[in-house]
């Protein structure tokens, strides 16, 4: 007399059972997915940037003179996240006593790991007998991007003013969140701000490694995005053929050990089919020198395919209709679906904490 477990082993593995397994499995992969997509996780260090206190004032000699800086974005002119590539049109400006800071000491800021692509005096006027000199700029910059978790990935983007040609005993920029407005008119097909800060302060390189007073110091604005990915098209594109490639890979455990062609074909289609969708990935992914959360979950499905390959072929090989081969099929088949989500959720929520 059959066991439970035998009976359930045949019946699990036939086709309409395991798109019902099939279902289930997408069902949780899909909440765990867009839970995943709507937790703001950015990787980015934030940058370099020195606090300017009384007692450095004090080291440094000085009597800074204190200059409101703000920024406003009227245009993200381009917005590529896969390439680092950043453009936006907008509004510098720089509020000071005119008395104490020259208007040709303020027009030379320059943002680092960015190119004015344009920078041209707007207006000027005094508001309670301190100038505000506002500069129309387009820049071209990039930021130190981590793209591990792609493509679940939210980005923090920096955009650091600085004047390299006066020193924080002479300047010290000071700005606040309501001194960076992003306009309100600014969409990013795909991407959602969640929310933008200020830091000021001042950087410093140093000259003589050996001898710290040849330090080059200079005043920092540090303005920082909070962007969001929006949407599960680009997840959906990445994941859900390598998916359906592996599920319908399984298909072969309904099939008897006599069925060689077909239980081959399954397997070995499955594998090539993988290979060939890599490319596809690798087209769509960041070009880093280090594996990202897609990278991972390919290697993942391509091993545990040639793990089914491995298992089709003993099972045509030594196979037969036995209790003990029937159990190791749904033993199998059901490892198969546990192991799949539970790396899943790893690499969505424990890979990187």
């Amino acid at each position: 007399m059959k066991s439970f477990f035998e009976r359930l082993s045949r019946r699990i593995v036939k086709p309409h059972f395991q798109f019902i397994f099939l279902l289930f499995s997408f069902l949780i992969i899909a909440w765990t997915g867009n839970y995943a997509m709507r937790l703001f996780r950015p990787l980015e260090q934030y940058p370099y940037l020195l606090s300017i206190t009384p007692e450095k004032i004090r080291n440094w000699g000085g009597e800074p003179v204190a200059v409101n800086v703000g920024l406003y974005i009227t245009n993200w002119y381009s917005f590529d996240i896969v390439k680092n590539t950043f453009i936006f049109d907008g509004v510098v400006w720089f509020h000071f006593d005119p008395a104490l800071v020259s208007s040709n000491t303020i027009r030379k800021f320059t943002f680092e790991k960015g190119e004015l692509l344009l920078k041209e005096r707007q207006d000027s006027r005094l508001i309670d007998g301190k100038l505000l000199a506002e500069y129309k700029v387009r820049l071209r910059f990039s930021s130190t991007l981590i793209h591990q978790l792609f493509p679940f990935d939210d980005h923090r983007i920096f955009i650091s003013l600085v004047n390299t040609y006066v020193s924080p005993s002479e300047i010290i920029f000071r700005s606040y969140k309501s001194n960076f407005v992003i306009s309100k008119k600014v969409e990013i097909p795909g991407w959602k701000e969640v929310d933008h800060s200020v830091s000021t302060g001042y950087d410093e390189e140093k000259i003589d490694e050996f001898d710290t007073q040849k330090t080059i110091r200079y005043p920092k604005v540090v303005f920082e995005v909070d962007f969001s990915r929006m949407g599960n098209s680009l997840t959906l594109l990445i994941f859900l053929p390598i998916f359906l490639i592996f599920f319908l890979s399984i298909f072969w455990l309904s099939f008897k050990p006599t069925a060689g062609r077909i239980i081959i074909s399954l397997s070995t289609s499955a594998i090539t089919s993988l290979i060939a969708y890599r490319f596809v990935i690798q087209n769509m992914s960041p070009k880093v020198g280090y594996f990202l959360l897609s990278d991972n979950m390919f290697m993942f499905f391509l091993a545990l395919t040639f793990i089914s390959f491995v298992c089709s072929l003993l099972w045509m090989r030594h196979g037969k209709m036995t209790s003990r081969f029937v159990k190791a099929k749904g033993i199998a088949f059901i490892l198969f679906h546990i192991i799949v989500v539970s790396v899943w959720c790893y690499f969505l929520f424990w890979w990187i904490t």
